[in-house]
């Protein structure tokens, strides 16, 4: 095989692999997106079971409140039935300002469950929005994931396609040039042969000396650029 066939063989090969980089860069980002849109599913769902445990716990403070007034209730009729035992004026007048004190805490206490009770129905309804959109959420997310599972599919069946293709190709070279390339493609970011652009290399546009111009029109060897070692040709 001629040098200018290899080279022929080279730039082909090297369009194939810029195709191949595509697909699997693309490939390897799907499963990242479809990863986020799971996350953003679960994010709000566990929101949402945040607002449930809150829900919860309001609940069992009405409770606790509830259970706190029916005790004072209990402490205003035990006190209000001793005051007719009591015959002491000053026993008399601490057990008034003791009913005095059950009563305004049974005040703040009935406030309090009002309190509550409003907060439980403000996140009631929240609750129930936030279920009505999640709903509508899943049903998107699960839209959207099989797209981008179809998606990856169809690029890893035209990556397999393409690599066969490439196996099948790269046959036509000799062992020696093809570990040459693919060693200056890896380590020069997927360009491994590049064009002769005026006095410039085309891939790190440093100027050629005149002689290693010369002997790539001449078309006898490979030749490569001084500064990055790519393989030269001209168009």
């Amino acid at each position: 095989m001629e040098i200018k066939e290899k080279i022929g063989f080279l730039i082909k090969l090297q369009e194939k692999d810029v195709i191949l980089d595509g697909l699997r860069a693309k490939a390897a980002e799907i499963p990242a997106k479809i990863e986020e849109e799971k996350s953003r599913i679960l994010n709000f769902k566990t929101e949402t079971e945040e607002k449930k445990k809150g829900l919860i716990r309001l609940q069992l403070s009405k409770k606790e409140k509830e259970l706190e007034l029916e005790t004072k209730e209990g402490q205003i009729r035990k006190h209000s039935s001793e005051l007719n035992t009591i015959k002491s004026n000053d026993t008399y007048k601490s057990l008034l300002t003791e009913i005095d004190n059950c009563k305004r805490d049974k005040n703040a206490l009935e406030n309090g469950i009002l309190d509550v009770m409003e907060d439980m129905e403000k996140e009631s309804l929240v609750i129930k929005e936030n279920e009505k959109l999640l709903k509508g959420k899943e049903s998107e997310c699960a839209a959207a994931i099989a797209l981008m599972e179809a998606e990856l599919k169809k690029v890893q069946d035209e990556a397999a396609v393409l690599e066969a293709e490439r196996a099948e190709y790269v046959k036509s070279l000799p062992n020696e040039l093809l570990s040459r390339y693919d060693y200056i493609r890896e380590s020069r970011q997927g360009s491994a042969v590049v064009p002769v652009e005026g006095e410039n290399c085309g891939g790190c546009q440093m100027v050629l000396r005149p002689q290693i111009i010369n002997e790539v029109c001449k078309n006898q060897e490979i030749i490569t650029c001084d500064s990055c070692s790519r393989i030269l040709f001209k168009k």
